[in-house]
């Protein structure tokens, strides 16, 4: 009675499962790829530093073009000279405001003339229109461009490498439902068997050719292989929330994948699989723009050692009020060199100069680190696929061995502890061709991400 219940609520369980399918969305691996792409907040993070790296070459190359500004300046002062300049330049001066209408004659020239030295309040409205042309910086301008260039390229670099680590990352997860959904296979399958175990062992106790302990036996081996059955299929559930979760999918929409993306290897030795990896793969790229960038850097602040040149035009008018009365214009050229700052730009250029063989040291453990991932994929890669091999075989053999326990069993030659021990064998030995083959398209993949062809259009 309780197998009848157990049968009943298994096949009301997978019968509620497969209508969901034609209700879900089904995506093959390159849709699940361009919906991350395009959803991702990596690649939004990505698309920024590229725009910082932009702007950053937009600031360099506005410094090229010539600055002009545009001011404008209200004062009052009653300050002798400042009141003085301001007629001056409103050109409003006359010979009273040097205080002629005092002087009597040679008797008064220690005469201290009220108008000049007591003024009284004058207004003053200035406005300014300057133009200042850079000539020539030292080569300041040509190192901050340059570095901006680099930047751009690691940015590029880094762009690239994010869409193929996130391309990997899909693959992997793409991978993992299908190895889930092959481990829910392997478990239906154990369940079928159990429930046939059930039936005959029940027969064999109906004729008196085995014990009721027997079916007790297989009845809670059907029991456990049910809940293995219920742990697959969270497994699986997991593994397309991992999915859904790179592609920013919401959490309640179902989800179905397509069919299995087989991978295969951009090369067929090791050593090109190494030298691709030194140089064609996207972080190595950035990181040696990031090393370029640096050199760039370094450049820039040498040119503080050496001299500049610069024009400058510049139009005033100034007014009592508000208007524009009087206009001057000035023309000149600026030349300046700084002898000396007491180390300053020598400090800005070792520490510039530090951070060069910094990013040159990393670059080479970078360097070190992804020849050693590609080492170590090749190498896990080949006993994968002995392993799968060796998998395959294993399970014809324990699939024929079960038969021939099974064939005894029915005859009353073996006990239900042989069929469940063979059996436990068989869905050990299924589960580990699963696992052998998921293993093996992880270490393909390793091996694309790390010589820099994790793309869609390379795969």
């Amino acid at each position: 009675m309780r197998f009848q219940q157990l049968r009943s609520a298994s096949l009301i369980f997978l019968g509620a499962i497969l209508p969901l399918h034609s209700m879900g969305q089904t995506l093959s691996f390159k849709e699940c790829v361009q919906t991350t792409l395009d959803r991702n907040p990596e690649m939004e993070v990505s698309a920024y530093r590229l725009e910082q790296a932009q702007q950053a070459l937009n600031q360099s190359n506005a410094h090229r073009m010539p600055q002009i500004t545009l001011s404008a300046t209200a004062s009052n002062s009653n300050t002798a000279l400042n009141v003085f300049g301001m007629k001056l330049q409103q050109r409003q001066a006359t010979f009273d405001d040097f205080g002629t209408g005092e002087f009597t004659g040679p008797g008064s020239l220690d005469t201290k003339p009220k108008n000049l030295n007591e003024p009284g309040s004058h207004n003053d409205f200035n406005t300014r229109l300057e133009v200042l042309i850079p000539v020539w910086n030292g080569g300041r301008v040509s190192g901050y461009q340059e570095q901006a260039r680099a930047m751009i390229d690691a940015a590029q670099h880094g762009d690239v490498a994010v869409q193929q680590y996130l391309t990997f990352n899909v693959y992997q997860a793409y991978e993992g439902v299908h190895t889930a959904k092959s481990f829910v296979n392997v478990a239906r399958q154990a369940v079928k068997a159990a429930k046939a175990y059930v039936d005959t062992t029940d027969n064999l106790v109906k004729q008196g050719v085995l014990v009721k302990s027997e079916l007790l036996s297989a009845k809670v081996h059907l029991s456990q292989s049910l809940t293995s059955l219920e742990k697959a299929q969270a497994q699986e559930m997991i593994a397309k929330d991992n999915l859904r979760t790179l592609m920013n999918f919401d959490v309640d929409k179902e989800l179905y994948v397509g069919k299995r993306m087989d991978i295969k290897l951009p090369a067929k030795s090791l050593a090109e699989l190494i030298s691709m990896a030194t140089m064609v793969n996207p972080e190595l790229e950035a990181a040696r723009d990031e090393v370029r960038s640096a050199r760039s850097e370094v450049d820039a602040h040498q040119a503080d050692n050496y001299p500049s040149f610069n024009l400058m035009a510049r139009g005033d008018t100034h007014d009592e009020g508000l208007g524009f009365d009087s206009t001057s214009y000035t023309v000149a050229g600026v030349f300046s060199w700084k002898l000396t700052d007491f180390g300053v730009t020598s400090s800005k250029v070792d520490q510039a100069r530090a951070q060069v063989n910094e990013k040159q040291a990393a670059l080479k453990a970078k360097e070190n680190m992804t020849r050693l991932e590609v080492l170590k994929s090749w190498r896990m890669l080949r006993v994968a696929q002995k392993q799968v091999a060796a998998n395959k075989l294993a399970v014809e053999q324990a699939e024929e061995a079960q038969r021939l326990v099974m064939k005894r069993y029915k005859g009353g030659m073996a006990t239900i502890t042989e069929v469940l021990a063979s059996q436990a064998q068989l869905d050990k030995t299924r589960a580990d061709l699963v696992q052998s083959e998921f293993e093996t398209n992880i270490q393909k993949a390793k091996l694309r991400l790390a010589t820099g062809t994790m793309s869609l259009d390379q795969l």
